[in-house]
């Protein structure tokens, strides 16, 4: 007896031994991100609250602006970005990063005002035009558009910010991803007809983005997800932050 329990007392402290305690960094970004006087809530929160109780460790989250998180990113300061793809970071960047497997995925799309009757299906629509953005957002489809200054833009700090420039006509166009768009018109009170979608800027698969140097963490991380999406728990928490529109 004494031996038993001196194996499962050695266990139980190997395990608690693999535990890391991680601070994970993002922007405001609704529904996958947001922080109001109740704490963090959103789709990314509650996915990798999940995926370090299943793996058993620890993370302390931290809001601020996208630039910012990067620049804490890359200096050891942050060892996790909430959510990220692949697809946003330079070659130069991903040597020093890894994924986890997919979560999701979106789609950024081009956003217009239905009464304005403009048409966005190529980069060179653009030309001319005032399109406003996320502030620290890139988007490598029309990167050759951004450096020739084809059409003039500002970089505004969240999602309800450039859906009012555009009803107020003080923009052309916006650029954003659709679950965002859908959610916040959703909580702003206005109707989809009121806007027109251009052409497609990404189809971005999403995972959690974690510093190389942490990549002991990835099979655990990897193994909560894959057992989140088999017994349906990211399907659930994407589906309490979509219910009600469909983000196609």
């Amino acid at each position: 007896m004494k031996k038993l329990f001196s194996t499962i007392a050695l266990c139980v402290f190997s395990l608690a031994g693999t535990a890391d305690e991680f601070k994970a960094a993002s922007d405001i970004w609704s529904p996958f991100f947001m922080v109001s006087s109740n704490g963090y809530s959103g789709i990314g929160v509650e996915v990798l609250n999940e995926v370090v109780r299943r793996s058993g460790d620890k993370v302390s989250f931290h809001s601020m602006p996208t630039k910012r998180a990067h620049v804490m990113f890359d200096n050891n300061d942050v060892d996790i970005m909430v959510l990220d793809s692949a697809f946003w970071n330079s070659d130069y960047q991903m040597k020093t990063i890894i994924f986890t497997d997919d979560i999701m995925s979106v789609q950024e799309y081009i956003y217009l005002l239905q009464e304005n009757d403009i048409t966005i299906t190529t980069p060179s629509d653009l030309k001319g035009k005032t399109v406003n953005i996320l502030r620290g957002y890139s988007y490598p489809l029309v990167n050759h558009e951004f450096k020739e200054g084809l059409f003039h833009y500002q970089e505004l700090d969240n999602e309800t910010s450039l859906i009012k420039t555009l009803l107020l006509n003080r923009a052309d166009a916006i650029f954003m991803d659709s679950v965002a768009f859908q959610y916040s018109i959703s909580i702003m009170g206005h109707d989809n007809a009121l806007f027109s979608r251009g052409m497609q800027l990404s189809n971005a698969t999403l995972g959690i983005k974690i510093r190389k140097e942490k990549n002991h963490i990835l099979p655990r991380f990897n193994k909560a997800i894959a057992d989140m999406k088999k017994d349906g728990t990211i399907d659930n928490i994407i589906s309490k932050y979509t219910k009600g529109f469909s983000v196609q």
